[in-house]
């Protein structure tokens, strides 16, 4: 669990590195789908902060915002998409339903589907953080996993990293 804080931490920060930091619009847009296939859009600002408390991720967009923070449980979270700048929440909630694994669980491969018609690299990960496989995939194209323990993974493609267990 630990190792699949530091992956999303990492995620984030790559995302907030790149942009104006001065900027009054919100710097990052994160938007975050939970297991009952519910999505949610938060806009992050310079001075907010995302941060673990126990088995949850916590945001606070902004140190000035009055707003309570948003807590989602780790054990829900199946998608987090992390985009710079002030995106469309619309925009980002059809990206982000665009994304699939299947089937999850899987045993020998999962098919990838995604809104790209070119090859894209990918890379799966162990909550350990150890990238386990990485290549190149199409949309619709099958990835073996035979060879990966029995566990949870996820895997990265661009900004999106999905989880899926392995059976």
């Amino acid at each position: 669990m630990k190792n699949l804080k530091l992956i999303i931490l990492i995620a984030f920060g790559s995302v907030i590195g790149c942009v104006n930091v001065w900027a009054e619009k919100p710097s990052a847009q994160i938007t975050v789908e939970t297991s009952g296939r519910t999505q949610q859009t938060i806009s992050m600002y310079e001075s907010g902060k995302m941060y673990f408390s126990g088995d949850f991720l916590v945001f606070e967009s902004s140190a000035e915002s009055n707003q309570n923070p948003v807590k989602i449980d780790l054990k829900e979270i199946e998608k987090l998409l992390f985009s710079a700048g002030d995106a469309s929440k619309v925009a980002d909630a059809l990206y982000v339903s665009s994304f699939n694994v299947s089937p999850n669980p899987a045993k020998d491969f999962i098919t990838l589907q995604f809104p790209f018609d070119e090859e894209r690299p990918y890379s799966i990960c162990d909550m350990r953080g150890n990238i386990v496989k990485s290549g190149s995939v199409s949309s619709g194209e099958k990835i073996n996993v035979e060879s990966l323990s029995a566990g949870m993974y996820l895997i990265n493609i661009g900004n999106m990293y999905i989880k899926f267990n392995k059976i």
